[in-house]
């Protein structure tokens, strides 16, 4: 039984990290499904437009890291790749490697230290005036938890480069056990919280807790990984402007780009098409990304891996590993969207009162298709990035402003179909095309092929 358990896990390409990570979004993935259930029975229509307006707003943080979150893993990847923590807990390898890694470290500090302090400014205040001038619901009290919830979430962006700095230092496994705890306890804290009439201060609620698992694994679990590194002779710096900024600026612009292709649906259609309605689009995505957050694991597990495959010019390998996640997560990410459209349809002719609370079927189907389309385009995307290259920035902007029309003007003059309709249409017949042109003929530039 034991060995057809472990083949049947080797078929679906999972190991020890993918596994935790995998149990992390597994976990984000149902217990999503649990928690829309019980927003329904917790929240209003109306307060369910707030719940989920309040983070894609907050998805701002793009705007204020400009890139840096997506590249920290790889940059410490490489400058890892020749260090190893022996039995004494203590960090070997060449000075030189150890050296930049030092000075990486204080570098990522000192860029979220700040960033966090503007964000929490900025978007604590932007949201206050959205909100003010967009609301049709005197009754519904936001700002207090708007204002806690921005608090907690700026904490949170200034230990995230430390997470990500271990990531890249090869712990994967370990951060993804952390997060895997972080969103099981975020879980229990969010359900506890709408059940005993939290409301709207449920999300930041959510936030202290999973922060809270956070900082106890940097402060305990890995401050000897971080304390060597601090520590270490600032000999060799790496230059932001040469070696950082060139690569940077690229996929920051692609980030900023993805804000207007995945975040910027519930906010027009709070403005344009009333709470209710947001609240509809936020609910379907929150399932719907719960699926693409699953198969995620697939790929970001392999970062590590693919920059060290990539720094060894070990290509077959690295080819062979890309396939084989290709594959993998897209049978995944299949079957999940078939079991959550079967859930649709169930609802609907079953009569449900649940299902007013989702967008139409029809509706879901063209959107949960661009979530398979986007873990596609994601997993190239991913491969080039290893390369310490951004082949992806002139379709990241192109397929931003695209959504950002469509959507826009879809709200404004069709409604919720309107947004619906132009985005699919924009990921299949623009966004797939040019990333699979980009794939094809950057990956054989970067191999001399």
């Amino acid at each position: 039984m034991k060995e057809t358990f472990l083949k049947a896990l080797r078929i679906f390409g999972i190991d020890g990290a993918i596994a935790y990570s995998s149990l992390a979004r597994i976990i984000t993935a149902a217990g999503g499904f649990l928690t829309i259930f019980i927003i329904a029975l917790s929240l209003s229509k109306v307060e369910q437009g707030y719940y989920y307006t309040f983070g894609s707003i907050l998805a701002l943080q793009i705007f204020f890291e400009l890139g840096l979150g997506g590249i920290i893993v790889q940059y410490v990847a490489y400058e890892a790749a020749k260090i190893k923590v022996n039995d004494n807990k203590q960090l070997e390898g060449p000075q030189y490697n150890l050296s930049r890694l030092s000075s990486l470290f204080n570098l990522f500090i000192r860029w979220y230290g700040v960033i966090s302090i503007l964000f929490f400014i900025a978007v604590a205040i932007g949201g206050i005036l959205f909100f003010r001038h967009n609301s049709q619901n005197a009754d519904i009290s936001w700002e207090s938890p708007w204002i806690m919830l921005c608090l907690f979430t700026a904490i949170n962006l200034m230990i995230s480069p430390i997470i990500a700095f271990i990531e890249g230092m090869g712990q994967v496994k370990s951060i993804a056990k952390m997060r895997f705890i972080a969103t099981s306890l975020s879980l229990i804290c969010g359900w506890t919280a709408l059940i005993g009439g939290a409301g709207l201060y449920a999300p930041a609620i959510r936030t202290i807790s999973s922060l809270a698992i956070s900082i106890y694994f940097v402060l305990r679990i890995h401050r000897h990984l971080i304390t060597g590194i601090w520590h270490q002779p600032k000999e060799e710096c790496i230059s932001y402007r040469k070696e950082i900024f060139p690569y940077q600026w690229r996929i920051a612009l692609s980030w900023m780009s993805g804000y207007f292709i995945f975040q910027l649906f519930n906010p027009v259609l709070f403005a344009y098409c009333g709470a209710s309605v947001a609240g509809q689009m936020g609910m379907t995505l929150t399932a719907l990304n719960g699926i693409f957050s699953l198969v995620l694991s697939w790929t970001s597990t392999k970062v590590p891996m693919w920059s060290k495959y990539i720094s060894l010019k070990d290509y077959p390998v690295l080819d062979a590993s890309v396939s084989s996640t290709l594959r993998q997560s897209s049978l995944v990410c299949f079957i999940c969207l078939c079991i959550f459209w079967g859930f649709l349809y169930a609802l609907d002719i079953m009569h449900i009162g649940l299902a007013a609370r989702f967008i139409p079927l029809t509706l879901a189907i063209l959107l949960g298709s661009t979530i398979f389309i986007n873990n596609i385009i994601n997993i190239w995307a991913t491969y080039l990035r290893c390369h310490k290259k951004e082949p992806f920035l002139i379709q990241a902007v192109i397929v931003g402003i695209c959504c950002a029309i469509s959507t826009i003007l879809g709200a404004k003059f069709f409604g919720l179909d309107g947004v619906v309709d132009g985005y699919t249409m924009v990921v299949f017949f623009i966004s797939l095309p040019i990333s699979f042109y980009i794939f094809q003929s950057k990956r054989r530039l970067y191999h001399g092929q």
